[in-house]
């Protein structure tokens, strides 16, 4: 039996309240004790006041009915909510304490959870390489990043790097500018990102899952982690160089790496097979007697050390900082005449090119006549020849603007010197061969043409290449020749 007090003429009084629907509001527990329900005191007696409690009571309930549903309504969320807060907040929900070892699995998690939210980078390094060969090499290296794939690198002074060289890349292509020959390069075809983005390098590794933790230190505040990644016995999935083992310090708090080391740990049993072209860097010298045949030995000298001076992320780069503007007084190192230089159809090859030709010959010019204006009458035939090395894969290249001539013939032959001895080997013959590029053009319509040619492999890095120039003007026989 429950019992509400009430008072009566200055006694306490106990009454029954035999309530059988039990309300979960507060407030009507409340309202009893503060007296809200009070005994009727004007001479009725303990009956008919315990009667009337009762009926008060009864009241008392249903009009606390609702308000106890809208109580409840409002207070259940709040609750809710500050139990969620209070779980965020002690970290038993979403948070790992830094100052907890986390596993490769919580390390992974939660570094790239960070490294997503990377929107741009930019930083300073110095790189440490030749190691190993005892020729110590070092670069200091400006990085910047942008989502989603500008890239951008400056070559900082006093380092080995050329200073004020520096390379910018919208993930399509990739411009350069070299400050030792003052040339650029539109259409470089380095991939920055795999060269010189070791944060890309680390979160590939850690991707992957394949990793160990080594150590983990707290030196810096943030915790960091060792961590390596074993690709023997030899790989160039992570790095653009041939490499046994990766190791980077890691931070997960910030998803970035600070440091990276790559070993190439050499086998005993001697050198791996590589692909044909594919070099490998300067091997870590095995200890004697530490492995034995056909294992490979582990060596803790890197053959390349990454230390990040400072790293900014979310700047606010601007996209403008990506676009690549040629220093002034700088020259392209690819000149895209002779880069995409056609020769034009033969239209007579009727008569071979080593052999004389007959007719309107008119000119025959070698290298010696780069520079002159010549003047020829339609139905005439301009000849240049000009030396080549036989088997030499650069060539000449000779662009034409204008008009006025027409291709008849070209090609390449080699001429025998007089004094040779034929009786000597084949190679000697072949090398003291002399090779020769001609062309032969017929003045068919009124015009002016002028050639810019020159001796190159592929029409780039052209600075000392060897050049012919020539302005040839075609004219009717009946115009007076100027």
């Amino acid at each position: 039996m429950r019992y509400a007090r009430g008072k009566r003429y200055g006694a306490d009084m106990k009454f029954p309240c035999p309530i059988k629907r039990r309300s979960r509001n507060p407030g009507f527990v409340w309202n009893i004790i503060i007296g809200r329900a009070r005994v009727n005191n004007h001479g009725m007696g303990r009956r008919r006041g315990s009667e009337t409690i009762k009926r008060n009571t009864y009241r008392a309930v249903l009009r606390n009915g609702d308000t106890m549903q809208k109580t409840a309504r409002m207070i259940y969320p709040v609750l809710a909510a500050m139990l969620l807060l209070f779980a965020v907040f002690s970290g038993c929900v979403t948070e790992i304490p830094d100052s907890c070892n986390l596993t490769e699995g919580e390390l992974a998690d939660r570094y790239l959870a960070q490294a997503a939210t990377i929107r741009d980078l930019q930083s300073e390094y110095v790189v440490y390489s030749g190691m190993a060969a005892g020729d110590l090499r070092v670069e200091k290296i400006s990085f910047y990043f942008k989502t989603p794939s500008f890239t951008r690198i400056e070559m900082e002074p006093e380092t080995a790097g050329e200073q004020g060289s520096f390379a910018t890349s919208s993930g399509t292509s990739t411009s350069w500018y070299d400050s030792r020959t003052r040339v650029y390069d539109l259409y470089s075809g380095m991939n920055l990102s795999r060269e010189y983005d070791y944060q890309r390098m680390v979160r590939q590794i850690i991707a992957d899952r394949d990793f160990a933790i080594l150590e983990r230190d707290t030196e810096h505040g943030a915790s960091r982690y060792l961590i390596e990644v074993v690709t023997d016995p030899w790989s160039d999935r992570y790095t653009p160089y041939i490499s046994s083992r990766v190791r980077a310090r890691v931070e997960p708090s910030t998803g970035l790496a600070w440091e990276v080391a790559t070993y190439y740990d050499s086998s005993v049993a001697g050198q791996p097979t590589l692909a044909p072209g594919m070099v490998l860097p300067t091997p870590t010298p095995p200890p004697v007697d530490m492995a034995p045949p056909g294992t490979i030995d582990r060596s803790e000298l890197p053959n390349r050390e990454v230390r990040y001076e400072s790293i900014a992320v979310n700047s606010g780069i601007p996209d403008s900082y990506f676009e690549f503007v040629p220093p002034e007084g700088s020259s392209p190192r690819c000149i895209p005449k002779y880069v995409n230089y056609v020769e034009p159809p033969r239209m007579d090859p009727s008569v071979p090119i080593s052999e004389p030709l007959s007719g309107r010959l008119r000119y025959s010019l070698n290298e010696t006549d780069s520079g002159r204006v010549v003047t020829l009458e339609r139905g005439e035939i301009l000849e240049i020849t000009l030396r080549i090395i036989p088997s030499l894969a650069t060539r000449w290249l000779m662009p034409a603007e204008g008009s006025g001539l027409e291709l008849l013939n070209a090609g390449a032959f080699s001429v025998l010197p007089d004094d040779l001895d034929l009786n000597s080997s084949g190679a000697m013959v072949y090398f003291k061969s002399n090779g020769y590029y001609r062309w032969r053009f017929l003045a068919k319509d009124p015009g002016t043409t002028t050639f810019d040619g020159i001796f190159s492999l592929d029409g780039c890095d052209i600075g000392d290449a060897k050049r012919f120039n020539l302005r040839v003007r075609v004219i009717d026989n009946t115009s007076p020749a100027l």
